[in-house]
């Protein structure tokens, strides 16, 4: 009762949001591409959650063909031939009919039923397999949206720090005229200014290379002219580490479709072992003809049959003990996956809420380390101006405090990063945790 309840605390704020509530906030007059418009476009293009879809669809199919060998099995057959009879005689023409209709029931066929129950199951493992695709979907579409964000705030931040270099070089050309400093200074700053215009079009190139990962998932050229609001409270997350692995070995739809896999791999065992077992048929036919033996003639006549067919497998060449046998091993290999996938979750449900936790405490420390390098370069910058610092310390204290700021900005998508990865793991990314994301976003031309 206590982890269903912690569970329950935990997870208020993730209740599922129809797709309907998405649709509204996504109206034709909202241009701005945040991460709900681009999940949107993802959603309609994406080939894997289409093919995805597709295989839902071809397992229904294929459940629907288990499930009319239960039903009745009607077949006709008309035959009309033309004749020709020579005897002693003489020679007779004449026109041979013949209808026929059967009705085929099966009563007792284990296999059947066994086999309509294994395709029962696949279509619950095709529709898990398809939340978890539409669930993979929504986590790559944040997590490259956000790497967008954080390529943006990274060439920004640069462009800054060499717009602030540029401006400090052009007064230290003047002061360097006035003999007030030396020309090692300004090599100093020539040499800083250099390797920002290198980091820039790194910068420039990694922005460039995130736009092509999110253009992967939607087909279209995204432009984001949003930013991560400056206010935003990263907090830790609650909980107990095992309470939320628990969940999310519950909650995981690619486990969860992974368990109907090994579901219906054991009913395909036990499919084939009653491949042994009697089969019982009840029969209706009706034969109407003019024709016998060879097609010779005859007065009409009206057959009706009721029958019952019991069939009794004895040897096939053992064919049904391999098919057996075979079922037996994909019945092992589907378990041994379903280990491995639990594990798997596991590591990324502790990995992702360690790291969560840990880059919500990096986060206040990093906050507090920027403030402690912009007063120490302001203070440092005085003392340049009376002589008492040279222009290499203050641009050693510049360095920290945009150190500071590129830490800042790394924790704070460090922590998104993990966060997402969390939702995932849990099995609670869904539309409520995508608008919860959004609400993180401020519009920023």
């Amino acid at each position: 009762m206590r982890l269903h309840a912690l569970l329950l605390k935990n997870n208020m704020r993730y209740l599922f949001i129809p797709a309907t509530l998405i649709g509204l906030l996504l109206s034709p007059s909202t241009q701005a591409m945040d991460v709900l418009t681009v999940y949107q476009q993802a959603v309609n293009s994406d080939p894997i959650l289409r093919s995805a879809q597709l295989q839902t669809e071809v397992s229904e199919a294929q459940r629907g063909q288990a499930g009319g060998a239960l039903l009745p099995q009607i077949n006709a057959n008309i035959n009309l031939s033309l004749n020709q009879q020579s005897a002693t005689l003489g020679t007779d023409d004449y026109n041979g009919q013949s209808y026929t209709v059967g009705l085929t029931q099966s009563i007792i066929d284990v296999a059947k039923i066994l086999n309509w129950q294994r395709h029962q199951t696949i279509v619950d493992q095709y529709q898990a397999s398809q939340e978890d695709a539409q669930q993979e979907l929504m986590h790559k579409v944040i997590e490259r949206y956000f790497k967008i964000l954080e390529a943006s705030d990274s060439l920004v931040l640069i462009q800054q720090e060499r717009q602030s270099t540029t401006s400090q070089l052009e007064q230290a050309h003047k002061q360097f005229q006035k003999q007030r400093i030396k020309i090692t200074d300004v090599y100093e700053l020539e040499a800083k200014q250099d390797l920002l215009s290198a980091e820039e079009i790194g910068a420039q190139a990694q922005l460039d290379s995130v736009h092509q990962q999110l253009f992967e998932l939607t087909g279209e050229t995204v432009i984001v002219d949003y930013r991560l609001q400056n206010t935003l409270n990263l907090d830790r997350l609650e909980g107990e580490i095992e309470d939320w692995v628990t969940q999310a070995l519950v909650m995981h739809p690619g486990l969860i479709a992974q368990t109907h896999a090994v579901k219906a791999a054991e009913e395909q065992v036990w499919q084939q072992h009653a491949q042994h077992l009697p089969v019982v048929e009840g029969q209706l036919n009706y034969y109407n003809t003019n024709t016998g033996f060879q097609n010779a003639q005859r007065p009409v006549i009206d057959t009706q049959v009721a029958a019952l067919n019991i069939r009794i497998p004895l040897f096939a060449g053992g064919a049904t003990m391999q098919g057996g046998n075979e079922a037996s091993r994909k019945l092992d290999i589907a378990k041994q996956q379903q280990i491995a996938l639990q594990r798997t979750v596991s590591m990324e449900t502790r990995d992702a809420f360690l790291n969560c936790n840990a880059g919500s405490h990096r986060i206040r420390a990093t906050e507090k380390a920027l403030l402690s390098s912009l007063k120490a370069r302001e203070a440092m910058e005085k003392g340049f101006t009376y002589g008492m610092h040279t222009v290499g310390d203050v641009l050693i204290s510049q360095d920290r405090e945009f150190r500071a700021q590129r830490d800042l900005l790394v924790a704070k998508y460090d922590y998104i990063k993990y966060y997402a990865r969390f939702a995932r793991s849990t099995g609670v990314l869904n539309d409520a945790f995508l608008i919860e994301i959004n609400k993180w976003l401020i519009s920023q031309p």
